[in-house]
């Protein structure tokens, strides 16, 4: 029932709004709908939704200088026509002010460790498994911010903090400032994320990410620290990133550390702290029609009781625009050492892509 007064509302929203050219740009709908079937080399062929969504976007001035937004999404899916709400699929809800000295967002949004050292190297992470991750029952291997950390709290309770789009956080975002730029955001706690060892809440901060990147000609660096500070094993995710970005070419490098709870094959039940190291590199092409892209990763994950993983992953997409939106193909290649340890498998994906 919550979900259908939801879709209502947004429905009732679109009509008002869209019939109202006084709006301006106070509201913005948009949404994408996006579907795929795709064909595994363990024999599995799967129809997935590709995170289909729905929202709405705007802004106004609201003093002299100082301008009010907001950014609302809702993810669909196309598989069984359901929306997500209140749960761990839910994408974005914040509001935010703007003016000459900088930006203040707050709410669930996109962090600045994806904004600055993802955005590139996950360029087309949408697709299923090409933010490098499979997430599956015997753990995730992970090495973008597509996923999140996790670990216990002082009472033995087990938490995921997402990376991707942390709740309730707070982030100031500095001016361009002759091509440097930096944020600062505080991912904030009600009580549900960190417990004391009495079981009692406890209003702790949870963690917080800084990120700044300096834009030169056609090449950006970037750098980013992700830290979840009260689990009881402190998890982090340090990344570093260079791009070069000329006419229809794109290239980038990418580096990451992280270190968090894993659970994959061979660790306690309980679980183990993980260090893991990535070195990506990615190259695009666009084409007069088509664009060619791929990407290729080495992941070195150690634990203490050494059950190390040392694997690879091949990514390459063959995208073909049409007029709202894309069809796309991908092949998707994982490491021995990735299937055996985990559910990972080499994928072929096709599917198509359709927004407004």
């Amino acid at each position: 029932m919550k979900y259908n007064n939801t879709i209502s509302l947004i429905a009732i929203s679109i009509v008002l709004f869209t019939s109202n050219s006084s709006a301006g740009e106070l509201f913005d709908w948009y949404g994408t709908i996006r579907a795929q079937v795709q064909d595994t080399n363990n024999g599995e062929l799967e129809y997935k939704d590709n995170y289909s969504r729905l929202g709405a976007a705007g802004g106004a001035e609201i003093l002299d200088g100082i301008k009010a937004t907001y950014n609302v999404e809702f993810r669909l899916f196309t598989s069984d026509g359901s929306f997500a709400g209140s749960d761990s699929r839910a994408r974005l809800a914040n509001i935010g002010l703007e003016s000459e000295y900088g930006s203040l967002l707050i709410g669930k949004q996109y962090s600045p460790q994806w904004n600055y050292t993802n955005n590139a190297i996950d360029i087309f992470a949408d697709v299923d498994q090409s933010a490098g991750c499979t997430n599956e029952a015997s753990g995730v291997i992970c090495h973008t911010s597509r996923y999140g950390l996790f670990g216990y709290d002082q009472a033995g309770n087990g938490h995921y903090v997402e990376v991707l789009r942390p709740d309730r956080a707070v982030t100031y975002t500095t001016p361009d400032l002759n091509g440097f730029q930096a944020s600062a955001m505080a991912i904030l706690n009600d009580g549900d994320v960190k417990a004391s060892a009495d079981g009692s809440d406890s209003e702790t901060l949870v963690g917080y990410n800084i990120a700044a990147k300096y834009k030169w000609q056609d090449f950006t660096l970037s750098a980013a620290r992700f830290e979840v500070s009260s689990f009881v094993e402190e998890a982090s995710i340090d990344s570093v990133q260079l791009v070069y970005n000329h006419d229809k070419l794109s290239i980038a490098a990418h580096y990451q550390m992280s270190e968090d709870l894993r659970f994959y094959e061979g660790l306690p039940a309980a679980g183990e702290m993980v260090e893991e190291q990535v070195y990506e590199i990615y190259a695009g092409y666009k084409f007069s029609e088509v664009q060619i892209q791929a990407a290729y990763s080495i992941v070195d994950m150690t634990s203490p009781s050494n059950v190390n993983v040392d694997t690879d992953h091949l990514l390459i997409d063959v995208i073909y625009p049409h007029k709202y939106g894309r069809f796309y193909a991908e092949y998707s290649i994982w490491g021995d050492e990735a299937e055996e340890f985990f559910i990972a498998a080499d994928t072929v994906i096709l599917g198509v892509q359709f927004d407004f």
